[in-house]
C-alpha cells in the first residue's frame, strides 16, 4: 500500500506475514534516499505534499541548468541559438506529415539562416549548450551540417511540439541524438506484423465483405508503433501494459499482434459470440472486444502481459478506465515483489489509441488529461496513440476542431506531442523509443499523434466519396504502408523474396484453416485475474451473512476516527462541532449519527485488512462539512487522516489505507476512473461521491456502458459504490435529485419473473446510519462483486431522529432491505399502510405522531430498491390483515423517483383486488421547482394527503368490529401469527412469493 514521505515520492514496502505496506521513509535513510532519487522527484506543494496516503503527485520540474562554459557558448553564438530554437518550436510546420500529400509542409521565413544573420562560410560553430550532438553531427560543425541535421530532425517524416513543457532541453537533447537509435534488427518484426495486418484485412474483405470491422487498412503501420511501444517498455523493466484500443483497427490488432485466437475471431465476425454458447453474458460488438494477451521478445528475453480492455462504444470513454486499471494494477504488483523503493508506473505501462476527431472533440479526453497528473489518479503516464485518419466520419478536419492539429488539446496539461508520417515505419519506432524514455523518465503522459488515411469509408459499408472525392481519388492510387515498406527491406537486404513470401504463404494458409474452424471452435472461457479468482460469480441469490462487529471495536474505532496526533493543529471549529460532540455520543452511550457510521464502517474494513478509496469533489471534508475523514493542520496545511493511525506500529502494518481523494472538478472521468480501480482489485472498496447527487448526469456515459453493463456484456465484475446525496430540501431543481428512476431503470431486477439471478446493480436509499453501516460492509464481506448506488443523505445528516445506536451495528447484526414501522404495537388497528424510502419517512413518522388516529396508518420503509425485497415486504404487509389502503409515498414528481419501479412489483405482493394509491408530487419536467417556498407548501401537501382520508377508514374497521365481534374477538386470543380471520385469509390467497435474497445461517 503507498504512502508518499515529505521530500520523496517513492514507496518503501515492507516485508510482513499479513499485507504489504508501505511506509515513510525513515529520517536516518532520508538523506540517501533522497539522493537516490530523480531531483524531478522532489517537489513541494499545497497540503498534498506530505504523508498522506495515495499521495503520488508528479514532480514539479527544477529548471534546466547550463554549465558555464554553455551558457559562455549561448552568448557567443546567439544568432545560431535563435536559429535552433526557431526549428525547434515551428519546425513541425515544415514537416512531411500526411502521407496523401493534401496537407503541405510550410515554407517558413523563421526558419531560414538569413533572418538570423547567419551565412554560410567556412566557420565552424562550437554547438555546446546549443544544440545536442549526434551521429551525424560532432560538436563542431558547419552551418550547412546544423542545418541538415535540423531539417533531418525536425522537418522530415516525424516532428515535435514541446516548447509547451518544463523539460525542453531534456526533449531536445533526446530528439536531437535519436539518430544514435537504431531499430534495423527489429525491421523484420515490423514487416512481418505488417504483412499480416494487411493479408488479414484482405482476407476478412474477400471472405466477409457485409461485416462492419472498421478496419486498419490506410493505418497499417499503427502495429507497428504499439509492438515497439511494449518493446521499448520490456526493455525498462514493464510487465504489465494495459491497453484501451480504438474500434478503428481492433479486429487486426488482435489478430496479429495481441493473439486472440483467429478461429473466435472469425466466429464473432460471423456472427457468433465470443463466450461459449452455454454462458450467460450476451457479449458485446465487435470493435469493443478484448482477452488478455501475452507479447514475447526472445530477443531480450522478455514478456508482458497485455491487458486489453472492454471498451463501451462511447468514443474515448474508456481512456479514464484505463488510468484507474493501470494505477492499482502497478501498486498491487509492487506489492506483490515487495519492492523496496517504488514510484508509480514502474511496472506498467498503459497505452490509450484514440481516433483524430473523438480525441479533439470528446470533453472526457480533456477531463481525463486534466487529471493525469493529479496526486491521486497519476499512473505515471499513459501513452496516447491518435489514429489520425484526417477525418471524423464524413466531417473533414477542418470542420472537426478549431486548431491545427486534432493532438492540440494535450497542450493544455503540458504534454509533448510527436507527429509521425504512418508510411514510415522506422519513424515510429523513433516515435516510440522517445515517447517510452520520456514517459518512463518523468512518468507523465505523451502523445503520439499518427498521420495516415482510411482506405474505405468509416466502415467497409460506406462510401466515402459521396462527402470526400478528392480525398479518395488520392487513396485509391496509393500503395500501401505495408507493400512500400516490404520494398524498402527487400531492396536494402533486411529480408528476402522468399522469406517475405513465405510469411504471406503461412500467415494466409492459418487463416483459411482458423475460418474453417471458426464453425465449430468453443470460444474459451472469460480469464479472470488473480485477485477475481479468490471470489465467485454472482449466479444465485447469496447468504448474507451478518455485517456487525462488537461494540467494543465499535466504540475504540469511533474514538479513533476523531483522534489526531499532537503536531496536527485542528481547526476549532472542527473540534468544537465534530470531534467533542462524536466522543460525547461514544462516550455516554447515545445513538451516533450518519458521519460516525460511516467512519465505523470504513475503520472496522480497514481493520480487517481492506482498502478504501473515497473519491469526489469535496469528500475529505464532505459536501456538507459532516465527514471530516481528513484534519488539515492549521499551521503547515499537512493532512492527518485519523483512521490511517488507529493501531500500534505493529498492528499498522496489518491495516487497510484509507484514500481520501478530493478529485478536479469532473465526474466522467474520475467515475470512469474509480470504476477502473473497481475492475482492477475487488479488495479495494472503491467509491465517488458526487457533491450533490444530480451531478451524476455527467458520468452517464460510464454508468449506462460500463458500471450497469459491463457485467452483463463481459462477465466483468465491479463493486464500485456510487454515493449521491438525495433530498427535496429547498435545494433547486439541480441539487435536489440523484434521479433515483434512472439508477432504476438500468436495474435488470424482474417486474413479473421469478428473479432466479441477482441483478446487475443495487440501488438503495437508506434511512439511518446503521443501514448504511452495513451497506458498507457488505459490500466487502460478500463472495462476489456487484455496483452498488446510495441515494445518500443530506438533511439526515444532522436529523437528531436520524441516529442508530451501537447496537443497531453490533454482533449478529445485518442490513435489513424492509423496515416495518417500529410503533405498531396492534397490526389488526392498521387500515393504512404507507410505503416510503428515504428521508421522507421522518417527516411522515413525525405527523403520525401527531395525528389522533396515527395507530391505524403503518409507515412501511423499503431501504433497497434493486434487487426489490419481495419476501421481506410480504412478510411486513401479511401482518395488516385489515389494511384495506396501500399507498406509495414519494417527495420527487410522479415520473420520477422510485413509484414507477416499485408500483408493478408492489402490486404483486398486495390482497387480491387490492390497489397501490399514489401520493407525491404530480408529473413535473423539473425535478422540482427552485422557489423555496412553493417547495416548502408542495411538501406540506403531499405530507397531508399521506393523513387524508385515515378517519373514514378507521370508521370502516369500526364498523366491521360490530357487525363481526365474535370472529374478531377469537382472533384477539389467538397469537399473533395466525391472526388472519378466514373473513380476510382469502384476500392473500394464490399470490405468488419470491425466493429469499437473505438468510440468518
Amino acid at each position: 500500500m503507498l504512502k508518499a514521505g515529505k521530500s520523496a515520492r517513492r514507496a518503501t514496502f515492507l516485508r510482513s506475514s499479513g499485507a504489504s505496506l508501505v511506509q515513510r521513509i525513515a529520517p536516518r535513510n532520508a538523506t540517501r534516499a533522497t539522493a537516490q532519487m530523480h531531483p524531478f522527484f522532489m517537489f513541494a506543494r499545497g497540503y498534498h505534499d506530505n504523508a498522506e496516503y495515495g499521495c503520488l503527485s508528479t514532480p514539479r520540474v527544477k529548471a534546466e541548468a547550463y554549465s558555464a562554459e554553455e551558457l559562455l557558448n549561448r552568448q557567443t553564438n546567439a544568432n545560431l541559438l535563435q536559429l535552433v530554437s526557431a526549428y525547434r518550436r515551428h519546425g513541425h510546420l515544415s514537416s512531411n506529415l500526411d502521407p496523401l500529400g493534401i496537407q503541405k509542409s510550410e515554407l517558413l521565413d523563421e526558419l531560414s539562416a538569413d533572418m538570423y544573420g547567419l551565412e554560410e562560410d567556412s566557420r565552424v560553430f562550437d554547438i555546446k549548450g546549443i544544440i545536442s550532438p549526434s551521429k551525424d553531427l560532432p560538436s563542431s560543425a558547419s552551418l550547412s551540417a546544423i542545418i541538415s541535421a535540423l531539417q533531418k530532425t525536425y522537418c522530415r517524416n516525424i516532428a515535435y511540439e514541446f516548447e509547451h513543457i518544463q523539460v525542453q532541453q531534456w526533449f531536445a537533447s533526446s530528439v536531437e541524438s535519436l539518430g544514435m537509435h537504431d531499430a534495423s534488427p527489429r525491421y523484420p518484426r515490423f514487416h512481418e506484423l505488417l504483412t499480416k495486418v494487411e493479408l488479414f484485412e484482405h482476407f476478412l474483405q474477400k471472405k466477409l465483405p457485409n461485416v462492419k470491422r472498421y478496419g486498419l487498412e490506410g493505418s497499417e503501420s499503427i502495429v507497428v508503433l504499439l509492438d515497439q511501444i511494449i518493446y521499448e517498455g520490456a526493455q525498462r523493466g514493464i510487465v504489465d501494459v494495459v491497453a484501451g484500443l480504438s474500434h478503428r483497427g481492433r479486429m487486426s490488432l488482435l489478430a496479429t499482434l495481441f493473439g486472440y485466437p483467429i478461429d473466435e475471431l472469425l466466429r464473432k465476425l460471423r456472427g457468433g459470440s465470443e463466450f461459449p454458447d452455454d454462458s450467460p453474458y450476451t457479449g458485446d460488438m465487435l470493435v469493443d472486444l478484448a482477452k488478455p494477451a501475452s507479447v514475447d521478445y526472445p530477443d531480450i528475453g522478455a514478456s508482458v502481459n497485455v491487458d486489453v480492455l472492454w471498451n463501451a462504444c462511447h468514443l474515448e470513454s474508456g481512456t479514464p478506465v484505463g488510468m484507474g486499471k493501470s494505477r492499482v494494477k502497478d501498486i498491487n504488483i509492487a506489492r506483490a515483489k515487495k519492492s523496496e523503493e517504488h514510484i508509480i508506473g514502474d511496472h506498467v505501462l498503459p497505452v490509450s489509441v484514440h481516433g483524430d476527431s473523438s480525441f479533439a472533440g470528446q470533453g472526457v479526453v480533456a477531463e481525463s488529461l486534466a487529471m493525469s497528473g493529479l496526486a491521486h489518479f497519476t499512473n505515471g503516464g499513459t501513452i496516447h496513440v491518435v489514429i489520425n485518419n484526417q477525418i471524423g466520419y464524413t466531417t473533414p478536419a477542418s470542420h472537426t476542431r478549431t486548431t491545427r492539429y486534432a493532438s492540440d488539446i494535450a497542450k493544455f496539461a503540458n504534454i509533448p506531442i510527436i507527429h509521425v508520417n504512418g508510411e514510415h515505419p522506422e519513424e515510429l519506432a523513433r516515435a516510440a523509443h522517445i515517447a517510452v524514455a520520456y514517459r518512463q523518465k518523468f512518468r507523465k503522459d505523451v502523445v503520439i499523434d499518427v498521420w495516415t488515411f482510411r482506405k474505405r469509408g468509416h466502415n467497409e459499408m460506406d462510401e466515402p466519396s459521396f462527402t470526400q472525392p478528392a480525398m479518395y481519388k488520392a487513396i485509391s492510387a496509393h500503395t500501401s504502408a505495408p507493400a512500400k515498406f516490404e520494398e524498402k527491406m527487400v531492396s536494402g537486404g533486411h529480408i528476402s523474396q522468399e522469406a517475405s513470401a513465405a510469411v504471406k504463404r503461412e500467415w494466409l494458409a492459418s487463416l483459411n484453416e482458423a475460418f474453417i474452424s471458426s464453425d465449430t471452435c468453443v470460444p474459451q472461457d472469460i480469464v479472470k485475474g488473480p485477485r477475481w479468482k479468490l471470489l465467485s460469480s454472482s449466479t444465485s441469490y447469496p447468504v448474507e451473512r451478518a455485517t456487525g462487529v462488537s461494540i467494543d471495536t465499535l466504540y475504540e474505532v469511533g474514538v479513533k476516527s476523531v483522534a489526531f496526533d499532537a503536531s496536527v493543529k485542528v481547526h476549532p471549529r472542527i473540534e468544537r462541532f465534530h470531534i467533542k460532540p462524536r466522543l460525547k455520543r461514544l462516550y455516554d452511550g447515545h445513538a451516533v449519527d450518519w458521519a460516525t457510521a460511516e467512519a465505523l464502517a470504513f475503520g472496522t474494513l480497514l481493520r480487517e485488512g481492506y482498502n478504501i478509496r473515497l473519491s469526489g469533489q469535496d469528500v475529505g471534508r464532505g459536501t456538507f462539512s459532516q465527514r471530516h475523514a481528513m484534519f488539515v493542520c492549521q499551521d503547515t496545511e499537512r493532512v492527518y487522516v485519523p483512521l490511517n493511525h488507529m493501531s500500534a506500529d505493529q498492528q499498522q502494518q496489518q491495516q487497510g489505507r484509507l484514500e481520501v481523494v478530493n478529485s478536479n472538478l469532473c465526474e466522467e472521468a474520475v467515475v470512469g476512473f474509480e470504476y477502473g480501480v473497481a475492475v482492477e482489485d475487488p479488495f479495494t472498496l472503491a467509491i465517488w461521491e458526487a457533491q450533490f447527487g444530480d451531478f451524476y448526469n455527467n458520468s452517464q456515459t460510464i454508468l449506462d456502458g460500463y458500471i450497469a453493463s459491463g457485467e452483463t456484456k463481459w462477465g466483468q465484475q465491479n463493486g464500485l459504490v456510487m454515493l449521491l446525496p438525495h433530498g427535496f430540501d429547498g435545494g433547486g431543481p439541480d441539487h435536489s435529485s440523484c434521479r433515483l428512476e434512472r439508477h432504476l431503470m438500468l436495474s435488470n431486477d424482474p417486474v413479473d419473473e421469478h428473479p432466479v439471478a441477482l441483478p446487475n446493480v443495487y440501488v438503495a436509499y437508506p434511512s439511518t446510519p446503521a443501514q448504511f453501516f452495513h451497506l458498507m460492509r457488505r459490500q466487502m464481506k460478500r463472495n462476489f462483486r456487484k455496483p452498488l448506488i446510495v441515494a445518500g443523505p443530506k438533511t439526515m445528516l444532522r436529523l437528531a431522529s436520524a441516529t442508530s445506536m451501537l447496537c443497531e451495528m453490533g454482533p449478529g447484526t445485518r442490513f435489513k432491505p424492509v423496515i416495518n414501522d417500529p410503533t405498531i404495537t396492534d397490526p389488526r388497528a392498521v387500515k393504512r399502510v404507507m410505503m416510503v424510502s428515504g428521508k421522507l419517512y421522518y417527516d411522515l413518522a413525525k405527523l403520525k405522531s401527531e395525528h389522533p388516529l396515527g395507530e391505524h396508518a403503518a409507515i412501511v420503509r423499503i431501504e433497497e430498491l434493486s434487487p426489490f425485497p419481495r419476501e421481506e415486504l410480504f412478510s411486513v404487509l401479511a401482518q395488516y390483515t385489515n389494511a384495506s389502503d396501500f399507498v406509495w409515498v414519494q417527495e420527487e414528481p410522479r415520473n420520477s423517483g422510485v413509484y414507477s419501479f416499485a408500483a408493478p412489483r408492489i402490486k404483486r405482493l398486495l390482497p387480491v383486488h387490492a390497489e397501490l394509491r399514489y401520493v407525491g408530487r404530480t408529473e413535473h419536467a423539473a425535478t422540482c421547482s427552485g422557489v423555496e417556498a412553493q417547495q416548502a407548501a408542495e411538501h406540506a401537501e403531499l405530507t397531508r394527503c399521506a393523513f387524508e382520508g385515515l378517519r373514514g377508514l378507521v370508521a370502516d374497521l369500526v364498523i366491521d368490529n360490530i357487525n363481526t365481534q365474535h370472529d374478531q374477538q377469537q382472533a384477539l386470543d389467538e397469537p399473533v401469527a395466525s391472526v388472519i380471520s378466514a373473513g380476510v385469509s382469502h384476500r392473500w390467497a394464490g399470490r405468488q412469493i419470491y425466493a429469499a435474497q437473505s438468510s440468518d445461517q
